[in-house]
């Protein structure tokens, strides 16, 4: 039900809908409360009760058989004759999180089977080469004498780099998830794909690393260790799984993840990893799925974002612990650098939209030497279509061509927006919520001026204004360490896994105050089960706090265990808040 009463944000709040009979149904299923019941019958879709325990307890039985991919065996019996004959091997991946754990792992594999192997990498430079599987790279592993070049997260769309390998007598293995509906994939390739036409694989969802693990888990097939290699193997896929935000609404990379954040917590790892888990300020026992997508994806993504990928490579193949420490700075370097390009722009961009009303498209663009710079468009445009609800261009300008990233909202479909204007378009491609684009500088205006009218037509006004949602009610009274971790059972969270907002109702907060370095954090205290107060923290929402002491409030929250110093304690993460009614 949605209510038209507003928060203090300006938001609408709608509960998810969810049968009455399935909820009761799962909880005498499981023995879950009737609020985590509840969460457990709007996240898993199937009807069988057996598996909403497989959906509680992921385990390594949960991958599937690699061979039920299409074209697994033509990829194995690729792999292994060119072992057998030694060719050389060249792993090409994006620059991206997703596609530097793909190489690592394919990497890896490759010389688990036979450490004679003569395997290198390449990772395209997001400034030089651009996304992709380039004709330049095709071409390059032809004069290096290349036999067989296995790409990763790129590779189904680049038919052009495909011919030119093949016209030059390498044959192409493609790992990817990348392909639009109807699209088609190169024919001259052996490609792994799962949304690919023809394929009956039970998990579409896979991330072009989980693609990769599917690939080594094949090649390893009856070798001794294959089991503890996987095992191991699943670190880097839980990592690339979370940061590539595909769905953990399977029971496949749900097991992926949840192994995968398991060894990770072991603490046995080689010194590239420890190296990064340091850098990244985690420790062992406490990494979770949040450490994942914001502390360790950030990381490995800003070499590609402001420097070069190879770095990443470099770190986590590195097993001498002084190199490692050395490697891992260097990154910690780029990624505050990162982080300040980024700050930069989201401020800027803010406010260029804090004067007159905000379009139904946004699209804002500079100079790359003014600060623009094409490495974090993306993220930039994520952070303010989150504030402002509506789809999101940021365009770095590079001389006559400039390159755009749209981040969009529900019922704005981003690659259909870009399908309106393609005629303005040098290229573009993505998905339904983030895409990019190339376009003539000189064409910038006419594109704002068609992207705000296709989506003024789009979509009604009235749905510009953004809507909240929530799981379940909960009374103040049920705010314990007991529902906490009936929640934390049903991660991990993420995509297709939405981490479960609650409707705290008719709760007074006191002890307001705002803190941070930048004055960006709003905490309070409300009352939880036997009276004890539950700390609730609201990012960026400084400016609201003399509003939440005017009488009692809504809270939309998560629940969860903040650990800090080595203490634990309760949390509501705040979504929003609005005056009780």
């Amino acid at each position: 039900m949605e209510t038209d009463h507003r928060s203090l944000t300006g938001a609408r709040w709608a509960e998810t809908p969810v049968s009455e009979g399935r909820v009761q149904r799962i909880a005498d299923r499981t023995g879950l409360s009737d609020p985590a019941a509840r969460v457990l019958a709007q996240r898993w879709d199937g009807e069988e009760l057996p598996e909403a325990d497989r959906w509680i307890t992921p385990e390594l039985g949960h991958l599937h058989d690699p061979f039920a991919m299409l074209h697994m065996d033509a990829a194995v019996d690729r792999l292994r004759s060119a072992l057998r004959r030694r060719e050389k091997i060249r792993v090409v991946t994006d620059y991206d999180v997703d596609g530097t754990t793909s190489s690592l792992i394919l990497q890896a594999a490759l010389k688990i089977v036979d450490p004679l192997v003569d395997v290198s990498y390449h990772i395209p430079s997001r400034f030089d080469e651009g996304y992709g599987f380039s004709v330049r790279a095709a071409k390059q592993a032809a004069e290096d004498g290349i036999g067989l070049v296995v790409t990763a997260d790129i590779g189904v769309r680049d038919h052009a780099a495909v011919a030119e390998a093949r016209s030059s007598g390498l044959d192409v293995l493609i790992c990817d998830h990348h392909l639009p509906a109807g699209a088609s994939v190169p024919d001259d390739a052996t490609v792994l794909c799962p949304p690919q036409r023809g394929d009956g694989y039970p998990n579409r969802s896979l991330a072009a690393c989980g693609v990769s693990l599917k690939l080594a888990q094949a090649l390893l097939d009856r070798h001794p260790k294959r089991d503890a290699v996987i095992q191991s193997m699943l670190k880097l896929a839980a990592v690339g799984t979370v940061a590539d935000m595909v769905s953990l609404g399977t029971l496949e990379n749900r097991a992926i993840v949840t192994l995968g954040l398991r060894e990770l917590n072991q603490g046995r790892h080689h010194p590239g990893l420890a190296a990064l888990l340091e850098a990244s300020r985690l420790v062992p026992g406490q990494i979770d799925e949040t450490s994942l997508g914001y502390r360790i994806g950030p990381r490995i993504n800003a070499a590609g974002r402001v420097a070069e990928a190879n770095l990443v490579v470099e770190l986590l193949s590195c097993r001498d612990p002084k190199r490692a420490h050395e490697l891992a700075q260097q990154l910690e370097t780029l990624n505050t650098e990162r982080r300040d390009l980024q700050k930069r722009l989201v401020a800027h961009a803010l406010e260029a939209l804090s004067v007159g009303e905000v379009p139904p498209f946004v699209l804002l663009s500079g100079k790359e030497e003014e600060g623009w710079h094409r490495g974090v468009v993306g993220i930039v445009a994520s952070r303010v279509k989150d504030e402002v609800e509506r789809p999101v261009a940021i365009v770095s300008i590079q001389g006559e061509l400039a390159v755009g990233s749209m981040r969009s909202i529900p019922g704005v479909h981003a690659v259909a927006a870009l399908d309106s204007v393609s005629d303005l378009l040098v290229k573009y491609g993505g998905h339904p919520a983030a895409a990019g684009f190339t376009v003539r500088t000189a064409d910038l205006g006419q594109l704002q001026e068609r992207l705000v009218a296709h989506v003024a037509t789009t979509l009604p006004e009235a749905d510009l204004v953004p809507v909240r949602r929530f799981d379940v009610v909960v009374p103040r009274e049920r705010l314990g360490r007991e529902l906490s971790d009936e929640l934390a059972r049903l991660g991990p969270y993420g995509m297709g896994n939405p981490s479960p907002n609650l409707l705290v109702p008719g709760v007074t907060a006191f002890g307001v105050q705002v803190r941070g370095a930048e004055g960006r954090l709003l905490k309070f205290l409300v009352p939880g089960a036997q009276d004890r107060a539950i700390e609730a923290v609201w990012w960026d929402r400084a400016p609201l706090a003399e509003q939440l002491q005017e009488g009692p409030v809504d809270v939309l929250a998560g629940l969860g265990i903040h650990t800090w110093n080595g203490n634990q304690r309760l949390q509501l993460s705040v979504v929003d808040v609005r005056k009780a009614a």
